[in-house]
């Protein structure tokens, strides 16, 4: 589980990591030819420089020993990404993914947590360093890590862009007999949470005017819990003159 997801139980952030993700083997790897769709099933090896596509939560760890090399799926990718910027308003992003922006914030920080690993890895490696093969993995490395900067500069401009501006607009003037089926059903699993508050918050506002002016009424166990001071018998209500009198009397 990401260790940006607020619970292990989470099951938005379990959904989420179901993103298949590409990458390229760099080893071989025993027993693990089924993982290659291209395989004709003669052998048992997944052979190195492989492209195959494998979950978020399966590939995390290969990704952090070095043992593959990451992509980005094609919905996030540079071109996904310039029509994603050139409207983002009438996007479809739930046919893409319900969970569009949540497996792609995992998906960046994976990237980033495991390029700096690997990165770091074999700059502390001398024999690393004079290899050409680990030279091309490292620029390999910062290019995809180029990629996942601008993705997040992207997911982060359409979310808090013009498509929350018009979920808010739906959700606050939006009345409990219109029909807005049609426009939830481009949105994302967060986007479509965020309208569902919008529109409770309306309804509690509604709720607040009809009835927010009226006597609040207490219940008879917490009236009984309450302490109020009791007049003594013989007392009577200070009057302003009670008042004048006493503050003569101190002078």
């Amino acid at each position: 589980m990401s260790s940006s997801s607020s619970s292990y139980f989470d099951v938005d952030a379990i959904l989420a990591e179901e993103e298949l993700i590409p990458c390229s083997t760099l080893f071989d790897f025993s027993h693990l030819a089924h993982l290659d769709p291209d395989d004709t099933g003669d052998g048992d090896y997944l052979a190195e420089s492989s492209r195959i596509k494998m979950p978020l939560w399966a590939v995390r760890e290969w990704a952090m020993l070095g043992f593959v090399r990451l992509s980005l799926p094609r919905h996030y990718g540079r071109k996904a990404r310039e029509r994603l910027e050139a409207d983002p308003g009438d996007a479809d992003l739930r046919k893409k993914n319900e969970r569009y922006f949540s497996a792609g914030r995992m998906l960046v920080d994976l990237i980033e947590q495991s390029s700096w690993k690997v990165a770091n890895a074999i700059a502390a490696s001398p024999g690393w360093r004079q290899n050409a093969r680990r030279t091309a993995h490292t620029r390999a490395l910062e290019q995809v890590r180029e990629e996942a900067e601008e993705l997040k500069r992207t997911l982060l401009k359409t979310f808090a862009g013009a498509r929350l501006r018009r979920t808010f607009d739906w959700a606050l003037s939006t009345g409990g007999d219109d029909d807005v089926s049609h426009y939830l059903s481009k949105l994302t699993e967060m986007e479509q949470r965020l309208f569902q508050r919008g529109a409770m918050a309306v309804a509690a506002k509604e709720q607040w005017t009809l009835f927010g002016n009226r006597r609040l009424w207490m219940h008879k166990r917490n009236i009984s819990k309450t302490t109020t001071p009791t007049a003594t018998e013989g007392s009577r209500p200070v009057t302003p003159e009670d008042a004048g009198r006493n503050k003569r009397q101190r002078r």
